[in-house]
Parts: C-alpha cells; sequence; structure tokens
C-alpha cells in the first residue's frame, strides 16, 4: 500500500490465525458488540530485534478479534521501510490507525528508530480495542 513493497510482502496478518499463547485471555464484557463499521487502517511496526513487538502483535490480533471478525493488520518491519519513510521516525512498536498513533503521540520530526517504553509495559488488548473502537469511530 502507499507503493511500500515492503509493507506488502509483510502481508496481512489474518485474525483467523489463531491467538498467541501470550495474549492476555480476557474476554469482553458482555456488553461490547462487535464492530460493524468499515475497517481502518490499522498497522503494526515493529522489528525482529524488539522484545516488545511480540506482545503488541499478539495484544492487537485479540483486540481486534474481539471487535470484529475479519479486520486485519499490516505487520510492518521498520528496519525494512526506505530510509526516508515517516514511519521510520516513531518508537517501536507502535500500532497505527489511518496513519495516527493509536495511543495518542504526536507524528515524528525526524526518521531515527528507537524503541518505545508504554508506562505499565505493553498495552493490553481490552485497552488496545477499546482505542480501536474510539479511532474507528472518530473516521
Amino acid at each position: 500500500m502507499h507503493g511500500h513493497m515492503a509493507v506488502l510482502l509483510a502481508g496481512f496478518v489474518t485474525i483467523g490465525a489463531g491467538m498467541a499463547s501470550c495474549a492476555s485471555g480476557r474476554r469482553p464484557a458482555s456488553g461490547n458488540q462487535p464492530m460493524t463499521t468499515a475497517q481502518p487502517r490499522v498497522e503494526l511496526l515493529g522489528f525482529p530485534g524488539c522484545p516488545n513487538t511480540p506482545a503488541m502483535r499478539d495484544n492487537l490480533r485479540a483486540a481486534l478479534k474481539s471487535i470484529s471478525t475479519g479486520w486485519t493488520f499490516i505487520d510492518t518491519d521498520q528496519e525494512t521501510l526506505p530510509e526516508h519513510d515517516p514511519r521510520r521516525g516513531w518508537p517501536i512498536p507502535t500500532v497505527l490507525v489511518n496513519g495516527r498513533d493509536l495511543f495518542g503521540m504526536p507524528s515524528p520530526a525526524g526518521s531515527s528508530m528507537g524503541c518505545r517504553v508504554y508506562p505499565g509495559g505493553v498495552p493490553g488488548a481490552g485497552e488496545i480495542a477499546e482505542r480501536l473502537r474510539a479511532a474507528a469511530g472518530a473516521r
């Protein structure tokens, strides 16, 4: 997408691929209904050497599965992006929804890569799902 073959090569991670063992395991509250709106563009920026990328990936999968059947995300290896791609400036791991950080971090000014530390650790599936719902509603 957007001409970045690396993103396409990374492929779409299907929600039906199964849950990883470290996902939170919590079920959504009974009041939560599946989303029926069109899916926004959801992208996980990470790279193989980042110790938090696998946990964020698992939690994002669980969050998407909890809010809508069939929603997917693009799993982008930041290290494979061209040097001047603005997505290289986001600290890792980062979830972008329609190009904006899911947790409200402003767009980076430069393109130097780095690690992201979330207060309290990598966000859980429940928090990610809540923010995805809000982001999809704000489209």
